[in-house]
């Protein structure tokens, strides 16, 4: 049943859903809180106070929250992770990468995995019918990342250090969440086969680098002018 978090600040709600004290257990995990409420993912409302506005959460918002966090321990980017909630094909290859990485696994960067729980969210993400806003996802993580982890680093730069002793897909599905379209391309050459999603970000990796090509030139050319 969906914990109710309405009235409460950031902080206090993320006690409720995880049990973590940010103010001294991570200030990390607030700030991506905060940032969920920045770009409108996390409805809330404001009162005034003496000093500053006091910062409160509407009527339903404690399972987005909670399903925001949970997926933002893998896709550390807020952006993507609001898109995840309203693209249901970027929903889907979000899927794909999540199976990826953290199933079959009983721990990833020395961090605790639940039994099961990878399964489950990976075919939560995949049912596109199940609302992330009305139903919590199943967690994997004993501890959040973005507390066992800290400011100094993701889950996901985490698993990069590791990339070489992964497999060609794993490590290409890395380079396509980082953002690193070059490396992403260079590894897509070496899969010799792959799902229909995969290939779908093998294309999306060679028009992100046909663009900035495309724009390298045309800021190349106003330069000559």
């Amino acid at each position: 049943m969906p914990v109710d978090t309405e009235g409460l600040t950031v902080p206090e709600a993320i006690r409720k859903l995880f049990g973590v004290d940010v103010a001294k257990e991570s200030h990390l995990l607030k700030d991506k809180a905060t940032s969920f409420v920045r770009n409108g993912l996390i409805a809330v409302r404001k009162e005034q106070k003496v000093h500053r506005p006091a910062v409160y959460l509407e009527s339903g918002q404690g399972v987005t929250l909670h399903n925001a966090l949970v997926l933002n321990a893998v896709f550390p980017n807020p952006k993507d992770v609001k898109r995840i909630f309203e693209d249901d094909q970027y929903r889907n290859e979000c899927a794909n990468v999540v199976k990826s990485l953290l199933t079959n696994r009983e721990s990833v960067v020395g961090q605790a995995l639940q039994s099961g729980a990878s399964e489950q969210m990976v075919a939560f993400l995949a049912d596109t019918e199940r609302n992330l806003r009305d139903e919590p996802i199943p967690n994997p993580f004993q501890v959040l990342p973005q507390v066992a982890l800290g400011e100094n680093t993701t889950l996901l730069h985490a698993l990069l250090v590791q990339a070489a002793s992964l497999e060609p897909t794993d490590s290409f599905l890395l380079a396509y969440l980082n953002g690193d379209w070059d490396a992403a391309q260079e590894l897509s050459s070496q899969l010799s086969s792959g799902s229909a999603e995969l290939l779908a970000l093998k294309t999306e990796v060679d028009r992100k680098l046909t663009e900035a090509r495309e724009f390298s030139e045309l800021l190349s050319f106003f330069r000559k002018r």
